[in-house]
């Protein structure tokens, strides 16, 4: 046990884990302020505005993240290639932001001054986002844990600090103290990360050659993960987006060792797969698999069977209707550690296109059931629709990945489960 506590895996994975909840109790907080203290329909109009952001940044963040961590490893970490990410990383942030901004100032409906303002979000999204794949790439997984640290403390001051002296705030005020809680870990990363080196054409050729389908991969997965809530929008109005949005908050906090552990399983599988031999990759795929499991399967069972206490502490009793979303979701995430590998292998290995087909074929299963069931069902519909594409699209993919590399998806995993219980080469996995 000693061993394991003071191996590299488990102090980047502790790291991780500490990193991603301070990002993401920055998002709690303010998640459970609001389900608490404004309507529904205000917190439904929230949904809809952070999930347009959230969508752009998604396709910023594909250009950059896995593409620049590979390339970065490949190199040995060149300074050239760091300015050359940022270059294309802050080049994105600014035509989105303009899109934002246009759409924000031709509109006339109640999103309109939420949208004109969004560019600051994808700011403060932005920069701490290419200063997380920067650290994680590099494995320095303490950094990332204190820039996301900063930005936590810097928030939580400032909406604590407003709501002292000004009492509710505005979503365009809430817009604005995201953006300036974003000042002090932007400071961080010019003064530590860039420095003066020309970014390299072939080194942006790379990246957005690279990029082109990472980011599709990303658009696609964030469309298919809120597509729900646009088109329960579109179908039932802001209040119905608020209890899903609800459902759905909750499944991502609670899915928070998937994320972490994703970002550390990554560089391993990049490097495995960079071995003369696949019987690396296979025995990194199997490990990655089984870890995550590990993790999924007891939250999964706490949804499932305590999910009305969770409801009634974090909200109030008109989001009960929450309940049934979040079992079905819970049911899909045991299948996501697949999932979540299968993509993050694709990646490692130079097939970012087939994994951005398969989350084409996704996202098609996902809009076509929402089609289908929301109208008859209502937000349940939504949820019925998610879920089952999640089942049948991971399904198909451990097929895929079988036929790609040759890599029996099952088989490797239980390969894996069986050095567990063997207590063989546990603690070595860093």
């Amino acid at each position: 046990m000693k061993q394991i506590l003071k191996s590299k895996s488990f102090t980047n994975t502790a790291f991780s884990f500490g990193g991603q909840i301070a990002f993401l109790l920055s998002n709690f907080i303010l998640f459970i302020y609001m389900a608490k203290v404004y309507d529904q329909a205000t917190f439904g109009t929230w949904a809809l505005f952070i999930t347009t952001v959230s969508i752009c940044d998604g396709f910023r963040q594909g250009f950059v993240q896995n593409g620049l961590s590979r390339l970065l490893i490949q190199s040995g970490f060149e300074k050239t290639v760091v300015n050359t990410g940022a270059a294309l990383n802050f080049g994105l942030m600014t035509i989105l932001s303009l899109l934002l901004l246009t759409y924000g100032l031709i509109s006339n409906n109640e999103l309109s001054v939420l949208y004109a303002n969004g560019y600051k979000v994808l700011w403060a999204l932005g920069t701490l986002q290419f200063s997380n794949t920067l650290n994680q790439a590099e494995e320095r997984f303490k950094r990332y844990f204190t820039f996301n640290i900063i930005y936590l403390i810097s928030f939580v001051s400032l909406l604590l600090g407003y709501i002292y002296l000004y009492n509710q705030p505005s979503l365009s005020m809430l817009i604005n103290l995201i953006c300036l809680a974003s000042i002090p870990h932007s400071i961080l990363l010019f003064a530590t990360k860039l420095n003066r080196s020309v970014p390299s054409k072939k080194v942006f050729t790379q990246l957005f050659s690279f990029g082109k389908y990472a980011s599709g991969t990303n658009l696609l997965s964030l469309l298919f993960q809120r597509v729900d809530i646009l088109m329960i929008g579109y179908f039932l109005g802001p209040s119905s987006v608020a209890i899903f949005h609800f459902a759905t908050k909750i499944m991502n906090y609670a899915e928070l060792p998937l994320q972490a552990l994703s970002q550390v399983i990554y560089p391993k599988i990049s490097a495995s797969s960079h071995q003369n031999s696949g019987t690396d990759l296979k025995k990194t795929y199997g490990q990655s698999v089984l870890s995550l499991f590990a993790f999924v399967l007891p939250i999964a069972l706490v949804l499932i069977f305590f999910n009305h206490t969770i409801i009634q502490i974090l909200g109030n009793e008109s989001f009960q209707e929450a309940s049934v979303i979040i079992i079905l979701l819970s049911i899909a995430s045991v299948f996501k550690p697949w999932g979540r590998v299968f993509g993050l292998t694709l990646d490692a290995v130079g097939k970012p296109r087939v994994n951005f087909l398969m989350l084409l074929l996704s996202l098609g299963i996902n809009v076509v059931l929402n089609l289908t069931l929301i109208p008859t069902y209502g937000v349940i519909g939504g949820a019925i629709a998610t879920a089952s594409a999640i089942i049948i699209t991971i399904l198909i993919g451990q097929l895929k990945l079988n036929k790609e590399l040759s890599l029996h998806p099952v088989h490797t995993v239980v390969e894996a489960a069986k050095m567990v219980f063997k207590n063989k080469n546990i603690s070595s996995w860093n």
